[in-house]
């Protein structure tokens, strides 16, 4: 009753309620989450990058199967935002709203909610250098994860095989596995600064390909290697669609709604996820087609005379990749990068370092480069390392303002805080969604 009326209220004033009632009946009732969990079929998502536009699919997969299903859509993720959703699908008499929920869950929250929440499959997209200063080493959300799924060893673990801290998981349980990768690459060898040692023993890895960053056909003296995937993508298209061999049935043609070959992972990982719960792997397919984007992922503004995509970047990984898709794109571009240094972005922002910002200098169809948020002085000595000129600007306003009458197609990669902050601004300017909806 206080989660509902706390809920209630703050909507009615304009606050997203995405936490604070759930806070309030952790602290009457320390097991609720529990309780509101028992009578619902759970899909769980989990790891660095791509846990939102997962969750979406996997929604949508569920919806196209005839389930009722609700999910923690505000991308609140920690245990307070995960309990609220599930008191508001309770009705007063006990009952549930919906019998599937599809909960996105920070890393370091698996320790506590799965045990509580007991998902039928938890998907891990993968494990990156992020949130250092939080975290201090990938091995810590690896590990968390791990705790949160031997409390519940009935969960099937969907794992990333290409991910090699992520495929260490399986080391750690006795889970059923279900593994989802990529059976080609273009490159040798890791990039974007990410960890190119075995998490078993330390050695050096050893690639027959890289994907991106450090995703791949890894193998280590050790004996630590690759795992042969349930549900693996065959080749990617140039027109971006992709083949998905999904239990060694055959290929499926499939397109994802959402360029890059981040989103084709986001794809897989969601299908093996939905099967793995029982679900007709058709309705995946056609989810990974069809999903709305979640906020900030790939979102679309009529900004400017072209239109905008704002697209969140929170480290090397997810900026590189998302520069690569920049230069895909067969128009003029205007990149608006958005830094902040906040606790929820991560206050160690020494990615910008790692990620190669030297793509954007070899962009011929880049127009203007402008910077903004809490750091944009440290972007833009970064950009100009790379010999790029931007444009600093100290408001969110400001950018706004100037990005108003551009003529080029315009791509917002901001930081999580920058990203809310910016899009609040953009919404109440150009009309959309609020980020909880």
């Amino acid at each position: 009753m206080v989660c509902k009326a706390t809920h209630c209220f703050l909507r009615l004033i304009g606050k997203g309620a995405t936490s604070l009632p759930g806070v309030l009946a952790l602290k009457i009732c320390p097991d609720i989450l529990s309780r509101a969990a028992a009578k619902v079929n759970v899909i769980a998502v989990t790891g660095t990058n791509g846990k939102t536009t997962s969750a979406r699919m996997t929604e949508k997969a569920l919806q196209n199967a005839g389930k009722s299903v609700f999910a923690n859509r505000s991308g609140a993720n920690l245990i307070s935002g995960i309990t609220a959703e599930f008191i508001l699908n309770l009705r007063l008499s006990g009952g549930v709203k919906c019998d599937w929920a599809v909960i996105e869950c920070d890393e370091a929250a698996c320790r506590r909610v799965l045990a509580e929440i007991k998902p039928r499959a938890l998907l891990v997209t993968n494990l990156f250098r992020d949130q250092l200063d939080r975290y201090g080493t990938v091995t810590t959300p690896r590990d968390s994860i791990a705790a949160g799924l031997r409390a519940t060893p009935d969960t099937i673990a969907c794992i990333n095989a290409d991910c090699p801290m992520a495929a260490s998981i399986a080391a750690q349980v006795q889970n059923k596995t279900v593994y989802f990768g990529l059976a080609d690459g273009r490159k040798s060898r890791p990039e974007s600064g990410e960890d190119g040692t075995c998490p078993i023993c330390g050695s050096e890895l050893k690639y027959s390909y890289v994907s991106y960053a450090n995703l791949g056909a890894f193998r280590c003296k050790c004996g630590f290697a690759r795992h042969d995937c349930d549900v693996s993508v065959r080749s990617v298209l140039d027109d971006g669609s992709f083949v998905l061999d999904i239990a060694g049935k055959g290929g499926t043609l499939c397109r994802a709604a959402l360029p890059g070959l981040y989103n084709i992972y986001n794809a897989a990982g969601m299908t093996a996820a939905v099967t793995a719960a029982g679900i007709d792997p058709k309705n995946a397919v056609d989810a990974a087609a069809g999903f709305d984007c979640g906020f900030g992922r790939m979102e679309s503004f009529p900004l400017g005379k072209k239109g905008a995509r704002m697209i969140l970047i929170k480290n090397a990984a997810a900026a590189d990749q998302t520069l690569d898709y920049l230069r895909s794109v067969n128009e003029p571009v205007t990149v608006a990068l958005a830094v902040n240094d906040r606790i929820a972005d991560g206050t160690d922002i020494s990615w910008l370092e790692d990620a190669d910002f030297g793509k954007l200098a070899r962009m011929k169809n880049l127009r203007r480069v402008l910077v903004t948020g809490l750091r944009a002085d440290t972007a833009a000595e970064r950009l100009g390392r790379e010999n790029i000129h931007c444009e600093i600007f100290k408001s969110y306003d400001t950018i706004i303002d100037s990005l108003a009458d551009e003529d080029a197609f315009i791509f917002i990669l901001p930081t999580y805080t920058a990203m809310l902050d910016m899009r609040k601004k953009l919404v109440r300017r150009l009309g959309g969604k609020n980020f909880w909806e």
